[in-house]
């Protein structure tokens, strides 16, 4: 008898290898590429989120919405309260004329984020598609949609219906010739004029022409909401069907309380030695191991070759490593089910309970990009800075903008973008490696070291 097929055992390089090359081929709109290597990583992993949502993407912008609508659909019913998934479920929907499907989820999604511009603009594409103009005009109008409103409001009042043929003149009702039989002809004909000019005076019984009954729906019509500059900065981008990787909503850890020497795993000492004790691995910063007790081997990781976090290396065994950078401050941090992206430079070790992987900025004007590790789950991590660092609140309000070389780390529902502005060369600080800027938008933290 044949042996039985055994799986291969789960391998975090490779799969990092097919998610990367995916979501860059994602990025540069090779989407047949990106598609076989997303499917290739699922395989690996078939509940990974990420890779779901950015294989789903890949599906609707390949227009393969029946795909679509199957991962788009576990997702939701995994997530039940993000708001970017039923935003683009229901627009999945939409565009294979499930309009009662789709109009459900994306109420959901305004439901949950009443400020989410894009539900607005596809809700009135809906209910533009419905005939229910009214509704339509709401939610475009709040989306910063005018050049559809526009034309909602011109299927409104069609030009032809603004200006009525004159109608022929009613007779005289019945009622008012029976009760004026003995009035002269003179008389008659002042009463039939004052009674025909009455009926083109206002607040009339007269039957209002079509440009004021079509204003007068069974619905009564809300006044927009002032737009808030989270509308207006989502408005710029309406015409893109889905332009970024949703950003779930996921539990962030608050940056502003650095948790030190919490772990069983990592404890940093005064003199600023960091001392990891480890029972199966752990990664950590090569070039910054002061010395470790046990028998250790030390592994490259092949998931990280050619990113500026390709330093860490895994030591596997157990033992006790004491790991020192010069010249650098060190911090600890816990996570409980949390996530946290650091630039690559800045991360020093990693307890192996964590899960990671390498999601780039990048600036496609210059071919350049900063790599951040998502880092998640449950466990340590510890973090280098050259200073002490800036925690920076960033709110819709206010969004965040610094320079490439001075991000640390971030955390929250934030949407990074580069900015092409080159009077800021003149205004924000120099630094000595070529950077660029980057525009935090949305609402989260952001570490800064300069």
């Amino acid at each position: 008898m044949p042996d039985p097929v055994v799986a291969p055992p789960f391998d975090q390089g490779v799969f990092l290898l097919h998610y990367n090359r995916g979501r860059e081929a994602f990025q540069e709109g090779r989407y047949a590429e990106a598609r076989r290597e997303l499917e290739n990583a699922q395989k690996m992993r078939p509940d990974d989120s990420d890779v779901l949502n950015l294989l789903g993407l890949v599906y609707f912008k390949t227009n393969a919405f029946p795909e679509a609508e199957v991962i788009y659909r576990r997702l939701v019913r995994e997530n039940p309260n993000v708001f970017i998934l039923h935003s683009n479920l229901g627009l999945i929907l939409f565009k294979q004329g499930k309009l009662d499907e789709s109009e459900q989820y994306l109420v959901r999604s305004v439901e949950l984020r009443p400020n989410y511009a894009k539900s607005h603009l596809y809700l009135g594409l809906l209910y533009r598609q419905k005939k229910k103009h009214g509704l339509a005009l709401e939610h475009l109008k709040f989306a910063g949609a005018d050049k559809v409103a526009k034309e909602v409001e011109a299927e409104m009042h069609p030009p032809a219906a603004a200006h009525p043929p004159p109608q022929p003149l009613p007779k005289p009702a019945a009622p008012i010739t029976q009760k004026i039989p003995a009035v002269g002809a003179k008389q008659t004909e002042e009463i039939r004029r004052a009674a025909m000019e009455n009926r083109t005076q206002p607040g009339s019984m007269a039957v209002p022409p079509p440009a004021i009954a079509a204003k007068s729906p069974a619905r009564p019509q809300a006044a927009p909401p002032p737009p808030e500059p989270v509308a207006i900065t989502a408005a710029r981008k309406l015409q893109e069907a889905v332009d970024e990787t949703p950003q779930t909503e996921e539990k962030r850890i608050d940056l502003g309380h650095k948790i030190e020497g919490a772990s069983r795993t990592f404890a940093l000492h005064e003199n600023g030695f960091l001392e990891i004790n480890f029972a199966r691995s752990v990664h950590v910063k090569r070039g910054t191991v002061s010395s470790y007790s046990g028998n250790l081997k030390f592994i490259a990781e092949s998931g990280l070759l050619g990113t500026t976090a390709q330093t860490l290396v895994k030591a596997i065994g157990q033992g006790k490593l004491f790991v020192y950078e010069k010249g650098r401050k060190t911090f600890l941090l816990d996570l409980n089910d949390e996530f946290i992206y650091v630039e690559g430079r800045n991360l020093l070790a990693l307890e192996e309970t964590l899960t990671y992987r390498v999601e780039s900025i990048y600036d496609s004007s210059y071919e350049r990009k900063i790599d951040t590790v998502k880092i998640f789950g449950k466990g340590s991590l510890a973090i280098s800075t050259s200073i002490e660092p800036l925690t920076l609140r960033v709110t819709r309000e206010y969004p965040l903008s610094i320079s490439s070389n001075a991000l640390v780390a971030w955390t929250g529902n934030l949407i990074p973008t580069v900015m092409d502005d080159k009077l800021l060369e003149n205004v924000m600080i120099e630094t000595e490696d070529e950077g660029f800027k980057i525009r935090f938008e949305g609402d989260g933290v952001v570490v800064s070291e300069q």
